[in-house]
């Protein structure tokens, strides 16, 4: 396990394994939020490359790898007083109701969990690169819920998906959003700089929203039921939170080709009324 304890690097303090049982209150964060509401995004400046959804209605996204519910609550500093990003692989079939895996927690409910926000589903890819950034950790412990074998990112905001087969007890779910890293996250893995760095690759993870109750497995199929067509995929969204494509969202939304959560609705809107650099 590479030490990242107060190495020439400022922004980290501790290493993974002591966050757990650091609150984290000693942590300089260098920023708290990814993504502020009203503040002016970089990306929007209507000069993103052209990154349509690979996906269409009955494509395979990828395999469920992973399936991870919460292993203990760590102290936090932020107003819940605690955290349940420090989550674990789970063997055989969960049962997931609309709030999610029946055997996982949320420490901060304000801003995690519930019913737009009932899964946290992460490329396997991206868990193992930051894996090797971070010295190696489990599935799990940046809080992923489901870890999928496949760029679950490239789906587009609104898209419906099947994971395993839901006529034998799988589940239907709609992609809501994606997650914006934030300080509870920073404090979880106890780098100051958490924040910029989990972003930097704009593969941040997907929030779900169950439709149809199941259970969910490792080895399960995700695959594209019905896809919005405003070609706005998660990885799209996050990187530049471009004015046309909130205005393609709410488009679809209006033409009832998508439902748009009310957590990710609000950045949508603001950022529609950006000028287009």
């Amino acid at each position: 396990m590479a030490d990242m304890t107060r190495k020439s690097t400022p922004s980290t303090v501790g290493t993974v394994e002591a966050a757990l049982s650091d609150d984290g209150a000693g942590l300089a964060l260098t920023r708290e939020l990814a993504r502020v509401l009203d503040e002016p995004h970089a990306g929007a400046d209507g000069r993103h490359r052209d990154e349509p959804s690979p996906f269409h209605d009955g494509d395979p996204v990828g395999t469920v790898s992973a399936v991870c519910t919460v292993k203990q609550l760590r102290p936090d500093a932020g107003p819940a007083g605690v955290s349940a990003i420090h989550k674990g692989a789970v063997d055989g079939p969960v049962e997931v109701t609309r709030t999610g895996i029946v055997t996982d927690e949320h420490g901060d409910r304000a801003h995690h969990g519930g019913a737009d926000k009932a899964l946290y589903a992460m490329s396997a890819a991206e868990q193992r690169h930051w894996s090797q950034v971070l010295g190696g950790i489990e599935p799990g412990r940046l809080g992923e819920n489901l870890l999928i074998e496949g760029d679950i990112d490239d789906v587009e905001i609104g898209a419906i998906l099947s994971i395993g087969d839901p006529a034998a007890g799988g589940l239907r779910v709609r992609v809501t959003g994606v997650r914006n890293p934030c300080a509870t996250f920073a404090r979880g893995v106890g780098r100051a700089d958490w924040v910029e760095v989990f972003s930097s690759r704009s593969r941040v993870g997907v929030y779900l929203a169950v439709l149809a109750e199941g259970v969910v497995q490792a080895g399960d199929e995700v695959r594209v039921v019905a896809s919005p067509g405003h070609r706005v995929t998660c990885r799209r969204w996050f990187a530049h939170h471009d004015p046309r494509d909130a205005q393609a969202l709410l488009n679809s939304e209006i033409f009832g080709n998508c439902v748009i959560a009310p957590f990710t609705k609000k950045y949508v809107r603001a950022a529609a009324h950006e000028q287009v650099g």
